[in-house]
């Protein structure tokens, strides 16, 4: 079994990056060492990152995961030229009787993917406020219903988004942890006491931090504010668009690395030229900078998580080892995922080797190279 080194400025469990040399082999870190190593196979004047992996993707390439699941498989192999290793596959709130079929499909990509691994299904719907739908279809939402959510949560669903202020929400919550299930707050109109008993019942999650969800005020701080006092992860889309870029720098100081989740919520127009495109049944526009319905409304996102990881460094001046733990250590932990997300003997072997600015050069899923060198198409 051959080995793989690798040597450069390395994300080390610790939580800081060190000049380090690592060994790979049989998909797993073998041995570090401290100090660089110049006859190592690949050197880098950069980083070497823990895989990244995407909590919240709806879709790429022209591909829509809520529309045909088969798709999972095509976008896994792009992936890891942004530096993803793992993602979960968004399929957002859709017609009652389409969820038996995309299911079946993405559980048979899970078994069939190539490139970035998918983890499982994050399902964001359907038991969403109506008030706070965002680009999800309202004739399409339903009330909580915790026999109901059993029956739909099969073995590939590993999270689930949902307002924890509807009637009948807790209850879902805490059958849905019981099955291993990572719940998440999001699309909710939520007072903070609300999202406080839905932290209570076991949400572990939100689903970006303040899109799609009541405001934060400083007498009615709602799920903004029970979120930043919490000690629940949040999920961030760090595209500038979404939140404005100070907002990030505030959710930064309130939570540190350790308390965001960057995701990309991006849609199929991802990596495509600007024009109309698919989330689910709605058509949407996009241009160079967003994706909107006809409205106005933002339709998930055309960001990139190596772009997600610069932005985050140049939005809140923190440093790319932190941005890199948003990316990786703790999206990890919120899965519990005990393999991924950091780099020690005996991980999974999901690296990303990256430049001084920052651009993806080379990826691995779990020792195997799966994006070389070369420009990234993606940096800004």
């Amino acid at each position: 079994m051959e080995i793989l080194s690798l040597s450069g400025r390395v994300l080390l469990a610790e939580g800081a990056c060190r000049e380090a040399t690592l060994w790979v082999q049989g998909g797993k870190v073998v041995q570090i060492q401290s100090g660089l190593d110049p006859k190592a196979d690949i050197c880098t004047a950069g980083f070497i990152s823990p895989g990244w992996i995407d909590l919240q993707l709806n879709g790429a390439y022209g591909f829509d995961f809520s529309t045909d699941g088969r798709t999972v498989a095509e976008v896994a192999w792009r992936l890891p030229e942004t530096g993803v290793t793992a993602f979960l596959p968004t399929v957002i709130t859709s017609p009652w009787e389409a969820y038996p079929c995309r299911l079946r499909e993405i559980g048979e990509a899970l078994r069939l993917s190539g490139g970035a691994r998918p983890l499982g299904v994050h399902l964001e719907g359907p038991y969403l406020n109506p008030v706070k739908k965002g680009a999800h279809t309202a004739g399409f939402l339903r009330p909580p219903d915790a026999v109901e959510a059993l029956g739909l949560a099969d073995e590939s669903v590993r999270l689930v988004t949902l307002a924890p202020e509807l009637p009948g929400a807790l209850d879902v919550i805490r059958r849905l942890k019981s099955r291993g299930i990572v719940v998440s707050a999001g699309h909710s109109n939520a007072t903070c006491e609300e999202a406080d008993g839905g932290f209570e019942a076991g949400i572990g999650f939100v689903t970006h931090l303040f899109n799609a969800m009541s405001g934060l005020g400083h007498r009615d701080p709602g799920l903004p504010g029970a979120a930043l006092a919490s000690g629940v992860p949040c999920g961030f889309i760090a595209d500038g668009v979404h939140t404005h870029p100070s907002v990030m720098k505030l959710v930064y100081r309130a939570k540190g690395p350790d308390g965001i989740v960057l995701v990309t919520d991006a849609m199929e127009a991802m990596g495509m030229p600007a024009g109309k495109f698919r989330l689910s049944d709605r058509e949407v526009q996009v241009d160079r900078h967003s994706a909107r319905l006809a409205d106005g409304t933002l339709a998930g996102s055309i960001l990139t998580m190596d772009q997600a990881v610069r932005n985050a460094v140049r939005f809140t001046g923190c440093l790319p080892a932190e941005a890199f733990r948003m990316a990786s250590t703790t999206p990890a932990q919120v899965l519990g995922l005990e393999d991924k997300g950091k780099i020690f003997i005996g991980a999974d072997a999901d690296l990303v080797v990256l430049d001084e600015a920052l651009v993806v050069t080379h990826t691995f899923v779990q020792g195997n190279p799966v994006f070389g060198s070369g420009q990234h198409p993606n940096a800004t």
